[in-house]
């Protein structure tokens, strides 16, 4: 039993929900799609993608959206 408990507890503590900031570099409204994007100073091309095979991005909601300008830092709780 103690060697079933033992694993169950590591991974349990290892799997934490992701936080932390961005800054917006570009903000697009697509349809009911309400996305930032971020990180792509780093690339002089908006077409390229990382290491995933996608441009940094994420969804949020129109409220969200609408409380953002390029250039402020997005925070994740």
């Amino acid at each position: 039993m103690r060697k079933i408990i033992l694993p169950l507890l590591f991974i349990s503590l290892s799997c934490t929900k992701e936080t932390g900031c961005v800054e917006i570099t570009r903000k697009e409204k697509t349809g009911n799609n309400f996305l930032f994007f971020w990180n792509e100073q780093n690339h002089r091309n908006n077409t390229v993608l990382d290491e995933y095979g996608a441009i940094p991005s994420g969804a949020v909601t129109e409220e969200i959206y609408n409380q953002y300008k390029i250039g402020d830092t997005y925070c994740v709780d």
